[in-house]
């Protein structure tokens, strides 16, 4: 996939691209990329006017073409964002008749710099980690890990806060809206229809992210005696060890599934099978888009807006993440512990239980409870 996205020089291979003959001890001991990082290392570390210009080339082609052939450790959104976010800074030095790789320290922090005034910090992120990942892919030292660019981002990101650009979250798909669409869909026999929300309260219960609720299979689901079931995750954004986590499925949901999965749907062994817009099935047996998630949670917004827009006040338009950030905030409010929240979420810390429900958190301060009753 990153060869489609990608130029390497020369359409280079490890194999091909330089001489990877040990020529010593220590280098008989290391692997291909380790030998190639090494030797473009001690290219860069030499006087300029010694330096090989060809031979980095072909090295840092070669370190590239390795990092192509050995993607499997990042999804294909993050792939997407990664190159996206590349071009974007490839953009900004063609314009200026600079190189972008290897990029100077230097270049970054006036990118950085011109960029400021134009995106949000989250996008500033986007874009430093793009530019740094590409290099330490091309075996290069990272312009962003200077302690210069490192003081500059941070001056940014103040400045920033100070003129109150917050960061912005995903509106809450909380359980009382989950239920008001269970109510209006629920006796509906058209398969998108029982699809959509099959998704939506999957969403909810498990607290998966777009791109792991799409690829969820048939197979991952375990039915019990009791109505229940659990659902096997395989893999997710902060787990990718192999080692799978098991999520619990309410009566409720399952009922909704079963239901959906009895209607004329197709063979795909993915559990939310693709379909056209007006609900006609489709021959594509590959697991639907995060963009089809998307639309799923505005056509429930778009449906309370018209039937119980009371539900929806200070509430703007819902997105694949928004069960996420709703569960959390329907458990914090519950009672449980950011601990709780953090595992059922399958959070790699409390960082963002506290983001999403920071509102809710506040509630439960000393001070507020100190002063509850004022």
């Amino acid at each position: 996939m990153i060869n489609n996205m990608m130029t390497l020089p020369g359409n280079m291979d490890l194999a091909t691209a330089t001489d990877l003959a040990p020529t010593t001890i220590a280098e008989s001991l290391l692997d291909n990329r380790s030998r190639l990082e090494n030797r473009l290392k001690s290219q860069l570390e030499k006087p300029i006017d010694e330096v090989d210009n060809q031979e980095i080339r072909r090295l840092i082609a070669s370190l590239l073409a390795d990092f192509a052939n050995n993607d499997s450790q990042l999804s294909d959104n993050t792939l997407k964002a990664l190159f996206v976010n590349w071009a974007i800074f490839e953009q900004w030095c063609s314009e200026r008749d600079i190189i972008s790789l290897p990029a100077s320290s230097q270049n970054f922090i006036q990118f950085l710099s011109d960029k400021k005034s134009q995106v949000k910090m989250n996008t500033l992120s986007q874009y430093r980690w793009a530019v740094n990942k590409i290099h330490l892919a091309a075996g290069l030292p990272s312009p962003s890990h200077t302690q210069k660019a490192i003081d500059v981002v941070t001056g940014i990101r103040k400045k920033k806060a100070l003129s109150s650009e917050l960061i912005t979250q995903a509106q809450p798909f909380r359980e009382v809206h989950c239920d008001a669409i269970l109510g209006l869909w629920k006796y509906e026999n058209n398969p998108l229809i029982s699809r959509n929300l099959a998704i939506l309260v999957v969403a909810y219960e498990s607290m998966l992210r777009e791109s792991e609720l799409a690829r969820i299979e048939i197979s991952h689901l375990t039915y019990h005696a009791d109505g229940r079931a659990t659902l096997l995750v395989p893999f997710t954004k902060s787990r990718k060890s192999g080692e799978p986590d098991i999520v619990m499925l309410s009566r409720q949901c399952v009922e909704v599934i079963t239901k959906y999965l009895n209607l004329d749907v197709n063979n795909s062994v993915y559990l939310f099978k693709k379909m056209r817009r007006n609900g006609k099935l489709t021959p594509q047996n590959n697991a639907i888009s995060r963009y089809t998630i998307d639309r799923v949670f505005k056509q429930a917004y778009d449906c309370l807006s018209l039937n119980r827009p009371e539900l929806l006040q200070g509430i703007s338009l819902w997105s694949g993440h928004s069960a996420r950030v709703g569960a959390c905030q329907d458990l914090l409010s519950a009672g449980y512990s950011t601990l709780e929240v953090q595992q059922a979420g399958r959070w790699s810390s409390g960082q963002m239980v506290f983001q999403y429900g920071r509102n809710i958190l506040a509630k439960e301060s000393a001070m507020a409870k100190a002063r509850w009753n004022k």
